[in-house]
């Protein structure tokens, strides 16, 4: 399953949205729900296809609205959390160096490499929000087993704050939070 999301993601072009200058045309009745289910109208968008050349139309406003853009039309669509979702993490070892990659629910294959491409925040009930920069402006909420699966693997270092969590890729270090 996970394959056939990348070959199809894969499959549609990173679109120059930056150079784009849309008509706006107000809002669009589609919602990012806060568990990644993409949804037009009520209804989830159950043709992959059509959800990931969403995606790729996807554009984040400098006031943090969310708007689907082509190079005439432009529509805000409201984003309930993040509007991707990771689903999968793999490590590899390239040139004896670890790294983490990661695939999101639309097809996007990310590699940890860069230093705040992760960041971990607490919620009001003190719960970990992981979440990880896919490209131009837009993240993705880790889901709950890839979270688990990126905490087994961390280390543990002691501070002077008391010892912390930190997951290494690509040479980075990426702190999980307190133990």
């Amino acid at each position: 399953m996970i394959e056939d999301l990348i070959k199809h993601a894969q499959q549609i072009p990173n679109y120059p949205l930056l150079s784009w200058t849309p008509e706006f045309k107000g809002d669009m009745a589609l919602v990012i729900g806060a568990n990644g289910t993409w949804m037009h109208q009520g209804q989830p968008i159950v043709k992959t296809k059509i959800m990931q050349l969403f995606s790729r139309l996807l554009q984040r406003q400098n006031n943090g609205d969310y708007w689907l853009v082509t190079p005439v039309e432009a529509f805000s669509i409201k984003v309930e959390d993040l509007p991707f979702t990771i689903i999968s993490a793999d490590q590899e070892v390239v040139d004896a160096v670890a790294q983490w990659h990661f695939t999101s629910n639309c097809g996007d294959q990310i590699c940890l490499a860069q230093p705040d491409q992760l960041q971990v925040t607490i919620d009001e009930l003190g719960q970990p929000q992981p979440q990880l920069y896919v490209r131009e402006g837009l993240w993705a909420r880790i889901s709950r087993p890839v979270f688990y699966q990126l905490a087994m693997a961390c280390n543990t270092v002691h501070t002077p704050t008391g010892p912390r969590a930190i997951l290494v890729s690509a040479g980075v270090e990426y702190d999980f939070g307190a133990i």
